[in-house]
This record gives C-alpha cells, sequence and structure tokens, in this order.
C-alpha cells in the first residue's frame, strides 16, 4: 500500500511524540545525578557526534543549497538546542509542574494559529478538533479537576514556558518548504552545530552554580547516551520529516497525543497508575486529532 504524504507524516509525529514522552521518563529518573542545562549539552554533544560518522560527506555536497536555506537553519538550532530545553529548566525553577503542562500543550494551537497569520486557511474541523484536544490535554494536567485550573497562581516561570511554546510553534514552520537537494542529515548536522555553540553561556553559568552536580555513573551514562541518539537526533530528524510530509498543522495535532503516551510509558516503566482521568483525557486528544482530520 503506497502512503499518501499526510499518512507519513503523522507516523514520522508519532515516532517523535513516542521518544519524548520516553525521554521524560529518563529525564525523571536522572534527576539529582546530572544537572538539566548539562544533560542538554551533553545529549546534543553525543547526537554531534554520531552525525560527525556519517554527515561531513553530504553537507559538504549540499552545501550549496544550504546556504540558501542558512537563516531559516539558524533559527531552528537556537530554537531547538540552545532555547528550548534551557527555557523549560529555568521556567521549572518558578513555577509548578501543573502549570508547565498545561502551558506546554497548548504548543500545537499556536502551531495553528501561526499557520493561519501565515496565510495558511484552517478548516473549522482542524480548530474544533485543537480545541477538544486541548481540553482533554487540560483535563489531564488537572487530574480530572478542572476548578483547579481555576485556582492557578501564574509567575514568571508562566510567561517563559509559554515563550517556550511558542517558538516551538514557529520551529514547526520553518521546514514546511525545504529546498530541493537539501537533506534532514545537513539541516540536522548544521542545526547542532549552532545550536551548541549557542548553548555554552548558559552551561557555563550552570557549572558556576553552587547546585551544580553531575555524576559520572551508569545512569547519566545511559541518559545522555539515550536522549542524545534518540531524543536530539532521532525525534528532531523525524519531526522535521512529519512538518515536511504532514505540515505543521497536522503533525501539532499528533503532537497532542505526548500526554496520553507519557502516562503509558510511566505505567509500564516506573508503576505509575492508569486512572479513569487518562482514560477520558485520552479518548478526548484522539478524538479531536480524528476530528481535525475531518473534511
Amino acid at each position: 500500500m503506497d502512503l499518501t504524504p499526510k499518512m507519513k507524516g503523522s507516523i514520522f509525529a508519532l515516532l517523535t511524540i513516542a521518544i519524548w514522552s520516553g525521554s521524560f521518563i529518563v529525564a525523571r529518573l536522572a534527576v539529582g545525578n546530572i544537572s538539566p542545562l548539562s544533560l542538554g549539552a551533553a545529549r546534543w554533544f553525543v547526537c554531534f557526534l554520531v552525525l560527525l560518522l556519517f554527515a561531513l560527506p553530504t553537507v559538504k555536497r549540499e552545501w550549496a543549497v544550504a546556504k540558501t536555506f542558512l537563516p531559516q537553519i539558524i533559527a531552528a538550532g537556537i530554537i531547538a538546542v540552545s532555547l528550548y530545553a534551557p527555557l523549560t529548566y529555568i521556567a521549572a525553577a518558578t513555577t509548578s509542574a501543573i502549570n508547565l503542562s498545561l502551558i506546554a500543550v497548548t504548543t500545537p494551537i499556536f502551531i495553528v494559529i501561526a499557520c493561519a497569520i501565515m496565510g495558511e486557511k484552517q478548516s473549522v474541523n482542524t480548530w474544533i478538533g485543537s480545541l477538544i484536544a486541548l481540553a482533554g490535554s487540560f483535563y489531564l494536567v488537572s487530574n480530572g479537576e478542572l476548578s483547579r485550573l481555576l485556582g492557578l497562581k501564574f509567575a514568571v516561570g508562566d510567561i517563559i514556558m509559554l515563550v517556550d511554546a511558542i517558538i516551538f510553534a514557529f520551529y514547526s514552520l520553518i521546514f514546511r518548504k525545504v529546498p530541493k537537494g537539501l537533506s534532514q542529515t545537513t539541516i540536522l548536522f548544521l542545526m547542532t552545530v549552532v545550536g551548541l555553540i549557542c548553548l555554552m553561556p548558559t552551561v557555563g553559568w550552570e557549572i558556576m552554580q553552587p547546585s551544580f552536580v553531575f555524576k559520572l555513573n551508569s545512569l547519566v551514562i545511559f541518559s545522555i547516551l539515550f536522549t542524545g541518539i534518540a531524543c536530539s537526533l532521532m525525534a528532531w530528524w523525524f519531526w522535521n520529516l512529519a512538518v515536511i510530509h504532514a505540515g505543521p498543522t497536522h503533525a501539532g495535532m499528533i503532537y497532542y497525543g505526548m500526554p496520553v503516551l507519557s502516562g503509558v510509558f510511566a505505567y509500564f516503566f516506573i508503576g505509575e497508575p492508569i486512572t479513569s482521568v487518562h482514560i477520558i483525557s485520552g479518548l478526548l486528544i484522539i478524538g479531536g486529532i480524528a476530528w481535525s482530520t475531518k473534511k
């Protein structure tokens, strides 16, 4: 059976959120063993080392095309490597976990809004499906008590996390139109180089903090290798392909499924229970994604 571009993009988006959902489990296991910004820098350095094994000939061959797309690649590298995770970690220092989760799941709706602003007409069903999936996500992060959302107190970290959600939405628009002859190998390699250079100052700041920790044990090594190869190299590669094949709006809708997968992985790997809240929110999220695809 021949897969349509949207079907291919959906598969790549599902692979992305599956990997990123698993990364939450790894991050939780690594708490107290390695400082977050250092973990971020180490994972992208591993990604860089792996790319070095095969990317340079491709980058050299495609450099003439890459130069025409360099502003977009630089923007993508700054967002994906040096801003997205550090902003999340900084936000976490001044706000609650529920606020972080609540704001993070608004990213797909920002993708829809950004696409509309940039002239891509969005169907009524896309807006309806987005709102249904968003409601399911809110229901999940509030643990089924939507009244908790009314009592939330917002802090500086919430503004930072909101900025994080918005810049990821705009990141997803960067790769809508990739020049012919430019591969993901070249894009990801150049993104990683740019992002690592920009990330160094924040890592230096973290090392100077009294709370800095870096325990070179088996858990830390596993965390760095898993997040470097799976979460940085593979997941961002898949996400870029999801946006190229299915478009940012459809890929963003599938992004809503990440809380559901996170709950499933937490159940199987660290024993967290699945409750009726997870089931109801999962049905709403999946239903919203399905609704958004209706013509």
